[in-house]
């Protein structure tokens, strides 16, 4: 999967420096001990189409990359895919897409999608 920021394209991956880059924004402290849960609470961001979260995702995304854009040039980016694309429906799908297929991540999103079904079964 692919992103344009300033007119260059970046490969999105969704590997180990994804899932540590996600972890340092979105951590849990229980009790004084904090827990990474980038995946998790990226994917549920994504799946209530949250629009922030996709600077996050994105951002830890490319960081495999030498140099990576800023916040800035990236939120620009989105605003023009908006524009063009009449929304993100269509990136959070792709982004839901590629996160259920990363070997990485797709152990955790099958665990969060049979946690929400099961939260979600009327007794």
């Amino acid at each position: 999967m692919e992103f344009a920021i300033n007119g260059k394209k970046f490969e999105l991956k969704f590997g180990m420096k994804f899932a540590r880059e996600l972890d340092k924004v979105f951590k849990v402290d229980y009790q004084g001990l904090q827990f990474g849960m980038g995946i998790n609470m990226a994917f549920m961001s994504i799946q209530q189409n949250n629009p922030t979260v996709l600077t996050d995702v994105i951002k830890a995304a490319i960081s495999h990359h030498d140099v990576v854009p800023n916040v800035k040039d990236i939120d620009e980016a989105l605003e023009v895919y908006a524009e063009e694309n009449d929304g993100f429906e269509q990136l959070f799908s792709d982004l839901t897409s590629a996160l259920g297929k990363s070997p990485v991540a797709k152990s955790t999103i099958k665990k969060f999608r049979e946690a929400a079904v099961v939260g979600n079964v009327e007794e």
